[in-house]
């Protein structure tokens, strides 16, 4: 495993600390890490905002390849330790950290919006998906990272699929677990914990019509339950001008239920270092997807994940 510090600067790392983390419900990919700080690494002066490298064999391939891809966002220096602490961040933070407004316009996909702000903030497209799902109009003024969630949340509350952006060389927009190996964990698990909550819980949604009349109460359209015996009632409403009949309403309403917030947590006594979150992965022959990983790197490694099923991601993650 091998460290490049400002492109050139290689350091073979043996027994040092290394971890990369990673969450569906965040961009920049980040990487700790903690070097001796030797008379040569502080004469390179390197400093925040110098990139960042990490190169090691690639889980099942062998191949020597970059695991990571950044910046330096973080630096700390003890000088009585003689050791330095690094966090690199994945150049998606630049989208979470920057903020701009932008006019979009009706039955503009995500894929299109995405491509609009690269353009205009000079980042190179990658491996683009079609999105597929025409968005409303609008005007946004947020962060970059923020208004590109929206467009993802309505493409999936419209019924397209789940899609989140990565960052290497360049910027690729990619669909949730259409990764090309499927691992099973179940041989590598150490430990494992199941959470079951109601919290997001949703059983009967009321979509009411447009009002044109402040004095008066809006229309109702129609209320929808589901597993209202099984959870009790607890209830959102939905107000929206494009939903004008009944089959609109009841489409809204199905993609808003929810039977609460359910995951599991596993440790893993062996790390697969080119798994990611939004990669789908079986457990006991069950398909789940990765929402939060922890990789400690060197030697066979270790990795800590966070799976939930694809509803529970489409509901904690792209729900409204």
């Amino acid at each position: 495993m091998e460290l490049y510090l400002k492109s050139n600067y290689k350091i073979e790392l043996l027994s040092e600390s290394v971890s990369t983390k990673e969450s569906v419900d965040s961009l920049a990919y980040t990487l700790n890490i903690e070097l001796a700080l030797t008379d040569e690494l502080e004469a390179l002066g390197i400093a925040k905002g110098d990139s960042i490298q990490l190169y090691d064999y690639a889980y099942g391939t062998g191949a020597y390849s970059m695991i990571f891809n950044g910046v330096i966002w973080d630096l700390n220096k003890s000088k009585k330790a003689k050791k330095i602490s690094l966090t690199g961040k994945e150049r998606t933070v630049y989208l979470e950290e920057s903020e701009s407004e932008y006019l979009v316009y009706e039955g503009e996909t995500a894929t299109q919006r995405v491509s609009t702000i690269a353009y205009y903030w000079n980042i190179p497209m990658g491996w683009v998906e079609d999105t597929k799902i025409g968005l409303s109009k609008g005007r946004r003024k947020e962060s970059l990272y923020s208004m590109i969630k929206s467009y993802f949340k309505e493409t999936a509350q419209k019924g397209g699929s789940l899609y989140r952006l990565r960052m290497d060389e360049k910027l690729d927009l990619l669909e949730l677990g259409t990764n090309e190996i499927t691992y099973e964990l179940s041989t590598v698990i150490d430990n494992l914990d199941e959470k079951e909550s109601l919290d997001g819980v949703v059983t009967q949604v009321k979509v009411l019509g447009k009002n044109e009349n402040d004095d008066t109460y809006s229309p109702v359209i129609g209320v929808f339950k589901n597993n209202t015996d099984k959870y009790g009632t607890i209830q959102k409403i939905v107000q929206d001008e494009k939903i004008d009949d009944y089959a609109k309403a009841q489409t809204k309403s199905n993609t808003l239920f929810s039977t609460g917030e359910d995951s599991i947590t596993i440790n893993c006594t062996q790390d697969i270092n080119t798994l990611r979150a939004g990669h789908k992965v079986s457990l006991y022959q069950t398909i789940y997807y990765v929402t939060d990983i922890t990789h400690k790197l060197g030697g066979k490694g270790s990795m800590s994940l966070v799976l939930m099923t694809w509803d529970g991601v489409k509901n904690k993650f792209y729900g409204e």
